[in-house]
C-alpha cells in the first residue's frame, strides 16, 4: 500500500543471488526443522501416517512438526488456467511454525508437502555441497520451472525465516507481504516474493525438486518426489527411490 515504503524491511522486490563461501568450514550447517500441513479429513492425513511409519519424510529431520491447513479455493484466471489460491491457509500454517518456535534451533527450515516423497539426508548433503554463508537470509530456488522455487518442498535458512516473522515499529513481516503481495497467488509465489521483498537472497540447487510432476523416483541426485496423492502411489515411488 502507499501508507509503506518497503525500505523499513530493507527490502526490494528484486532477486538476487547468493554466493557461496570458498571455504567449507565457513559454511553455514545442514541441521533441518521440516514441518508438513495437513488438511484434516483428506487423505494426506494417511500420507503423513505412511511417512511416519517409515520415519522418512519430516520424520527423519533433527526436528519436525505437523500443523492443519484448511481448504483453499481455486482461482480461475482469464487465460484459463487455475491457481490454488493458498497463500491466506498459509499465511496462518506459518504463524503456527512461528508459535511453536523449534525452528529457531536449527540451520535450515522445510516446508513439505504430504503428496512429497522428501528425503532429507539427501537434502542435508545438498545443503554442504551449496556451501551457503552463515548468519544470511537464504531460500533455496528448487526447480527450473517457472519461477524457480514450487511449493512442494520449500528451504529456508533460519535466518530468511527470522525475517520472515519478523516486525517493523508499523506490523508484522507477514501481514506487510500479504498486503503487498497480491493474495491471489499460490503459497510458493506469495513466500518467493515476500522473501525478496524483505532482503533475502537465493541459492539455486534444482535437484532439490527439478519438477513438481515427476514419475520416475529412480533419480538418487533429487531431494524430493511430487506428487504422490494416494498411499500406494507414495508408497511405490518410495520404494523405487531406496531401491
Amino acid at each position: 500500500g502507499a501508507d509503506w515504503d518497503g525500505t523499513v524491511l530493507g527490502g526490494s522486490m528484486f532477486e538476487f543471488p547468493v554466493q557461496p563461501v570458498e571455504d567449507a568450514s565457513l559454511a553455514k550447517g545442514t541441521t533441518l526443522f521440516c514441518f508438513m500441513a495437513v488438511l484434516p479429513g483428506s487423505p494426506e492425513e494417511q500420507l503423513r501416517a505412511l511417512a511416519e511409519s517409515k520415519h522418512t519424510s519430516i520424520y527423519a529431520c533433527d526436528g519436525h512438526m505437523t500443523t492443519s491447513s484448511s481448504h483453499a479455493d481455486m482461482k480461475a484466471w482469464d487465460s484459463g488456467d487455475k491457481t490454488l489460491v493458498n497463500t491466506e491457509v498459509f499465511v496462518q500454517v506459518w504463524r503456527s511454525v512461528r508459535q511453536d518456535g523449534q525452528y529457531k534451533s536449527f540451520d535450515w527450515t522445510v516446508k513439505v508437502d504430504a503428496d512429497t516423497v522428501f528425503f532429507p539426508d539427501r537434502l542435508r548433503y545438498h545443503l554442504q555441497q551449496l556451501k551457503a554463508p552463515r548468519n544470511f537470509p537464504i531460500y533455496i530456488k528448487n526447480t527450473d520451472k517457472e519461477f524457480g522455487f514450487l511449493g512442494a518442498i520449500e528451504v529456508f535458512s533460519v535466518e530468511a525465516m527470522d525475517k520472515y516473522f519478523g516486525k517493523d515499529n508499523i506490523d508484522d513481516n507477514d501481514k506487510h507481504c500479504f498486503r503487498e503481495i497480491s493474495a491471489n497467488s499460490g503459497e510458493d509465489g506469495f513466500m518467493k516474493g515476500c522473501m525478496d521483498m524483505l532482503g533475502a537472497g537465493y541459492m539455486t540447487d534444482i535437484e532439490v525438486l527439478h519438477t513438481p510432476h515427476e514419475t520416475n523416483c529412480n533419480i538418487p541426485s533429487r531431494v524430493c518426489f511430487h506428487a504422490f496423492k494416494d498411499t500406494g502411489a507414495w508408497e511405490g515411488c518410495y520404494n523405487a527411490a531406496v531401491r
